[in-house]
């Protein structure tokens, strides 16, 4: 039962869709999201629909909630003035009720999954609801005593993908990994959906398509 996790889909439905493809996703499969799914890229409503199809039909997804579903949350009830930098998806109850329900973290045998970051100084990391939704630049930070033999996956921060490579080959020392390949982006050999087995620890990109 293979586990596979991807971040940070940016309403680029077609290539999430070829990222499956790719993996040939099955039942037994499990499928972690790490968030952002919607914002930037040409089709939200379409990755909300490729996520909410796979959940009717039985497949084992956990989705995250990213900074980007929390920034419609808060637009939404009024708290934001502006929502990002694209219009909204369909703001139907479905997606309202869908995204307030996504939890900020997961954890799965030997990995902590979580949209941007964990604040590990404090003294309780899974309250610090911020960190693990806006956090950056908190690698200098972890306090692996906490860590244990975890490794935490995460995105929200687009990292190339010859930069992404080389925090893999010291997975094993460093313990976390972001697997942001800024998608909706095309510039600095950005562009890319990378898909990590969290079982064989290998990166798989797919080229954005939309």
């Amino acid at each position: 039962m293979p586990r596979y996790a991807i971040s940070d889909i940016h309403g680029c439905a077609k290539t999430f869709q070829l990222a499956l493809d790719r993996i040939n996703l099955q039942k037994t499969d499990e499928l972690f999201l790490l968030g952002d799914y919607i914002d930037r890229g040409p089709d939200s409503l379409g990755v909300l629909e490729i996520i909410w199809r796979l959940e009717e039909e039985g497949y084992l997804v956990t989705c995250l909630r990213g900074n980007h579903e929390q920034m419609l949350i808060e637009y939404v009830a009024g708290d934001r003035p502006l929502y990002g930098w694209s219009p909204p998806p369909e703001l139907t109850s479905k997606t309202m009720d869908w995204m307030n329900a996504l939890p900020y973290y997961h954890e799965t045998e030997g990995y902590i999954l979580v949209h941007a970051g964990l604040n590990t100084r404090a003294t309780y990391p899974f309250k610090d609801t911020n960190a693990m939704l806006w956090e950056r630049y908190w690698y200098d930070y972890v306090d692996y005593n906490w860590l244990g033999n975890r490794t935490i996956l995460h995105g929200h921060t687009p990292t190339r993908r010859l930069e992404m490579t080389k925090y893999l080959a010291n997975l094993a020392e460093n313990q976390y990994l972001d697997i942001d390949g800024g998608c909706s982006q095309q510039a600095n050999d950005m562009g890319w959906l990378a898909i990590f087995n969290l079982d064989t620890q290998a990166v798989e990109f797919v080229k954005m398509a939309d």
